[in-house]
């Protein structure tokens, strides 16, 4: 199985949980290139459904674009998601997100602009990947717990805040605001081989980005990926992480 694989899979089981659009408005926020905008309009051909994919960045918006086919159900817009959405109130059916709240330095301001565009009854699916969930397998524990702690706490450079428990968190982000009714939906995914192309083996590689912020040390990170490939040769390699998904609707009240 490759990351790919990996991800549609795990994409897959997240877009199972939005309830089936047949008509309204359905918005990504933070859409990347469009991959799963396009994904739900390939599966639901009805004329009257609208699919809005939101990203800051510029180049993906563009990518978005050019797969997008000119199919005239789907839109691409660039804009901020740390600032006022560019939605009017009560005019979304549902809202999808996937491994976007734990980068927003202000998470309650974003829960009120879900609940000020959502239509009252109007659903919320937001999944992210708990990355202090991470299990590796190895011969050094201490090592390996040194290193998922030091890569759930790593704020990359674009990135205006991190929480790597954003997924245990996503229940209280959201129940907390008394604004939504739901509950947490979790799928773990697995991997038994360490090569390239899967999921675990390309997060074992993003852990040398944390030796030149001092967030680990070259030693252990080197013996850790000797330690993985070891494993992997002798038919004992194991990896695993941990996605919720917070499904919810709008209170009316709200």
């Amino acid at each position: 199985m490759t990351a790919s694989d990996d991800v549609t899979e795990h994409r897959d089981w997240l877009l199972s949980l939005v309830p089936a659009p047949t008509t309204g408005l359905w918005v990504d926020l933070g859409c990347g290139k469009g991959t799963d905008v396009l994904r739900l309009a390939a599966g639901h051909a009805q004329p009257g459904l609208r699919l809005l994919g939101i990203d800051e960045s510029q180049k993906s918006i563009e990518a978005a674009r050019l797969s997008a086919q000119n199919d005239p159900r789907v839109e691409f817009r660039q804009h901020s998601l740390r600032a006022v959405l560019p939605l009017e109130d009560a005019s979304v059916d549902v809202v999808f997100s996937h491994n976007l709240i734990e980068c927003l330095a202000d998470v309650p301001a974003f829960s009120r602009e879900l609940a000020r565009i959502l239509r009252p009854g109007g659903y919320v699916v937001m999944g992210h990947w708990d990355w202090d969930s991470q299990l590796f397998d190895g011969d050094d524990k201490s090592r390996n717990r040194r290193l998922v702690h030091a890569f759930c706490d790593w704020k990359q450079d674009w990135m205006e805040h991190a929480d790597g428990w954003t997924g245990r968190r996503l229940w209280s982000i959201f129940n907390s605001t008394k604004l939504f009714e739901g509950t947490v939906h979790a799928r773990v995914l697995t991997n038994s081989s360490f090569s390239p192309g899967c999921f675990g083996y390309a997060r074992a590689q993003d852990m040398k980005s944390l030796v030149p912020l001092g967030l680990a040390s070259d030693a252990d990170v080197q013996s850790f990926l000797a330690d993985q490939t070891s494993l992997n040769e002798t038919d004992r390699y194991f990896y695993s992480i941990t996605g919720y998904a917070y499904v919810a609707r709008l209170r009316k009240s709200s």
